[in-house]
């Protein structure tokens, strides 16, 4: 990962494991079952089911070359069941 992308985002999540981390954290708060659907190189499809097996959220995330536009677009698709400062 570049250098200057950590030092932007001080504070923030910045890699895979901590972006699943978190992810698996807040699942498990707001009572989401998250199952990993497909995987690429660079992504990982990811669903969230609520406890009747309903998807609640979708949305990919990036593996490796993690950018800000990935990272403000992984924000953006969990926002709505986590809430918006879910990465923070």
């Amino acid at each position: 990962m570049d250098t200057t992308l950590s030092t932007t985002l001080s504070g923030m999540l910045t890699t895979y494991q901590e972006l699943r981390d978190r992810i698996y954290t807040m699942a498990r708060q707001h009572g989401f079952r998250p199952d990993w659907v497909e995987s690429t190189r660079s992504v990982r499809l990811l669903l969230l089911y609520d406890s009747n097996h309903v998807v609640v959220a979708r949305t990919t995330v990036p593996v490796r070359d993690i950018t800000m536009a990935k990272l403000d677009r992984l924000r953006e698709d969990l926002a709505p069941v986590f809430g918006k400062e879910w990465m923070e």
